[in-house]
């Protein structure tokens, strides 16, 4: 397992250092990545690769809410966890792609005979790496073991008014509240944000896949088999452990969500065919990543406001506020322009693989906005009101909802379009 575990560490720091990007001087970043790894494969000895690092993505911040883009040309989170998540998406569909113009030629991705739908192949796995314990519910205990006694006195002593249940914490605020849902970001004097915690949405794909809605038309959920960590201390790694368990899946308990027949018919009893909650390994890693907090020696370091993308086959972009680096206003709208993990661009390559395959795999009105495309996913939207819907698990989910969502792949906005007729 050992080995399994440092494959997919050694790829995603040896690919980083590839790049041509590094932090500002003193600066500090997180980095994570995705990757398949197929131990049958490596147990056997056969020829093929038996592990194929997916993407991966550094960065800590997000867009406040005041700075949401309505036509989905940048990323409103831009953390590591998030940035690895949307690259694996995209690696996912360029692999449909090269599968369907040479049936039979991926390794790590075939199509279902009963529906057409794209799943794992027999034994790969799913790894996730972060750099640190991702943010939210998991690092809540690493921060109250770490945290300067001072300052903890100081936060303990403050009075803070019970939240309604179901209501999420806003970052670090109240740390000793755990298993609940926090947003984003981690400092209280930071404009407020309309994105969950890391460990929130990791929780999240624990139900519903890493895949998500749009991707959902083509490919069954994709979950996480195993979860590798930087930066914990040997002493702490088995409470740690136990943090991550409980943020993870543990939180969710028995998710009683809406069946999905064949007749679009809902049944309260159990999660649509092909969902589950799975719970995915916590593993660590000695493995030191060279642009991390703890390896920065400046001792005022901050968060380095760049984000870095990469995907497999698809190259690397460095971000900034959500946008390619080095872009202009004027020049932010055009195609060419636009971030390849962007929602915008994302939907021009759900539609392209929908092309790609020949047959439908949307309906014709989903392709009218990319908020239509995400509901059209009927069996996904029905697993996902088991999930964040009133009484359920995640009912205080914090959504930027149809307001940015509501653009077409041309970059129009339909919203606009039905006001002005």
């Amino acid at each position: 397992m050992q080995a399994s575990v440092d494959d997919v560490v050694s790829l995603t720091l040896t690919q980083y250092s590839l790049l041509p990007f590094v932090p500002q001087p003193g600066k500090y970043t997180v980095l994570a990545s995705f990757a398949l790894h197929n131990p049958a494969a490596q147990q056997s000895g056969r020829g093929t690769t038996t592990t194929h690092l997916l993407s991966l993505g550094t960065g800590v911040k997000c867009l406040p809410a005041t700075r949401l883009p309505p036509l989905g040309d940048a990323l409103h989170d831009s953390h590591a966890e998030v940035i690895a998540r949307r690259g694996a998406i995209r690696w996912f569909l360029e692999e449909v792609q090269r599968d369907v113009q040479a049936p039979g030629s991926s390794e790590w991705i075939c199509a279902r005979k009963q529906d057409g739908l794209y799943t794992l192949r027999n034994d790969v796995q799913l790894w996730m790496y972060a750099s640190t314990v991702p943010c939210g519910d998991a690092s809540m205990g690493l921060l109250a073991a770490t945290q300067d006694p001072e300052i903890s006195a100081r936060m303990d002593a403050v009075v803070r008014p019970l939240l309604p249940p179901g209501m999420p914490s806003r970052g670090r605020d109240g740390y000793a509240r755990l298993g609940v849902l926090r947003t984003k970001p981690g400092r209280a004097d930071a404009p407020r944000v309309l994105s969950m915690s890391c460990s929130d949405k990791i929780a999240r794909w624990s139900v519903l896949g890493i895949q998500g809605a749009l991707a959902s038309h083509i490919l069954t959920p994709v979950y996480i088999h195993a979860i590798v960590l930087g930066e914990v201390d040997e002493s702490m790694r088995t409470q740690i452990r136990v943090d991550c368990e409980r943020a993870f899946y543990e939180r969710l308990g028995n998710i009683q969500g809406m069946a999905y027949d064949f007749f679009k018919h809902f049944h309260h009893n159990r999660l649509p065919q092909m969902y589950r909650v799975v719970h995915p390994a916590v593993h660590f890693t000695d493995l030191p990543f060279k642009h991390s907090r703890s390896m920065v020696s400046v001792t005022s370091a901050s968060t380095s406001n760049d984000a870095l993308c990469w995907v497999a086959g698809g190259g690397w972009e460095v971000l900034i506020n959500g946008q390619k680096r080095g872009v202009s206003p004027k020049h932010r709208l055009k195609a060419k322009f636009r971030p390849m993990l962007s929602k915008i661009s994302l939907l021009q390559l759900t539609l392209n693989t929908h092309n790609t395959l020949g047959h439908p795999v949307l309906p014709s009105s989903a392709s009218e906005s990319y908020y239509g495309a995400k509901q059209a996913a009927g069996a996904y939207q029905a697993a996902k009101r088991s999930l964040l819907s009133q009484g359920a698990p995640f009912e205080g989910w914090v959504v930027s909802g149809e307001e940015w969502e509501s653009f077409d792949a041309r970059g129009d906005s339909q919203a606009t379009a039905r006001r002005n007729p």
